[in-house]
């Protein structure tokens, strides 16, 4: 399986631990896919500059800006900032794929509810709340074309094995997916999904079972946590609006059992790629991922023993 990572834009440009979260993310294997999200009170340039820092300090990486559609102002605003993160990523992407790129190889759209990330301040995170722009939703956003007429071909799309709160169950998500994954090829483009945090290993992969059924072919990078304090852990869970991890969740375990149903399914009707979360830091997750890799729990192409120095030198 392939790994993926979700790194704040603040934490690559926080001065008190930019040097740190690059430098971890140099040693990562080539091609990982680091995913940038967009929060509702990030600076409007915060994501260009994630995205020009990451090109100047792990170039082997596949950045993965995050769209929030409900919270972009405007078509035109959109195309710019696409043409603006082709300006500060092609020169990464034509090391990557061996060609000049003018364009973002993969953006992640998301619907971008206000209370998303705030459920103290606005409740039900399934709740949106109008931001005045022309995208209400991800389909509108994907049915604009303005993507399209960038040359984004692959976009990636959130899968909600838990449903979304009390609003849409975990079948009436699949069938959303569905809609969001089909505008996508009738457009020509390649749609991705990657999940949101479960705590459930058989939820989580019942999940992907559930979207084969569905005849949805789509790749899938699987949403898992790594080490993490429980109380830190309990509040994420909140504010995704997920079901909190039950008492002594222990990461390990439930990727050890994703795993095993990895080998059971193959590349074809399981996972392409594991997701991490990286609540507890950067450092700690990728010490776990390299200890669980060295165990045999999970084969991580390539491999993370490539960064078998990770830590050396890091504080």
């Amino acid at each position: 399986m392939r790994l993926s990572l979700e790194v704040l834009p603040t934490k690559l440009l926080g001065s008190g631990t930019s040097s740190l979260t690059t430098s971890l993310l140099a040693l990562v294997p080539r091609g990982t896919r680091v995913y940038l999200p967009s929060l509702p009170g990030d600076a409007p340039a915060a994501m260009g500059a994630a995205l020009a820092h990451l090109h100047a300090s792990a170039p082997h990486v596949e950045p993965v800006p995050h769209i929030a559609a409900s919270r972009v102002p405007s078509e035109a605003e959109l195309l710019r900032r696409l043409d603006s993160w082709q300006e500060a990523c092609s020169n990464q992407l034509s090391e990557a794929h061996g060609k000049r790129c003018p364009q973002p190889v993969c953006v992640l759209v998301v619907r971008g509810d206000e209370g998303a990330h705030d459920t103290a301040a606005h409740g039900n995170p399934a709740s949106p709340r109008p931001s005045g722009g022309p995208f209400a939703t991800t389909l509108d956003l994907l049915e604009s074309g303005a993507l399209a007429r960038r040359g984004v071909e692959t976009v990636g799309l959130c899968g909600h094995p838990e449903g979304i709160g009390a609003t849409v169950s975990t079948g009436e998500g699949i069938v959303h997916l569905k809609g969001k994954t089909a505008a996508l090829r009738r457009a020509g483009q390649q749609p991705r999904i990657v999940t949101q945090i479960c705590f459930d290993a058989e939820r989580a992969t019942g999940f992907v079972d559930a979207l084969r059924a569905a005849e949805e072919e789509a790749p899938v990078s699987l949403g898992l946590v790594g080490p993490a304090k429980a109380q830190l852990l309990q509040r994420m869970a909140l504010q995704c609006g997920v079901r909190p991890p039950p008492p002594a969740t222990e990461p390990s375990e439930l990727l050890e059992r994703v795993a095993v149903w990895q080998r059971l399914r193959g590349q074809r009707h399981g996972a392409e790629a594991i997701h991490i979360y990286p609540f507890g830091g950067l450092r700690t997750t990728l010490q776990w991922l390299l200890r669980v890799e060295g165990e045999g729990v999970i084969g991580l192409a390539p491999p993370l023993e490539a960064g078998a120095k990770l830590w050396a030198g890091h504080e």
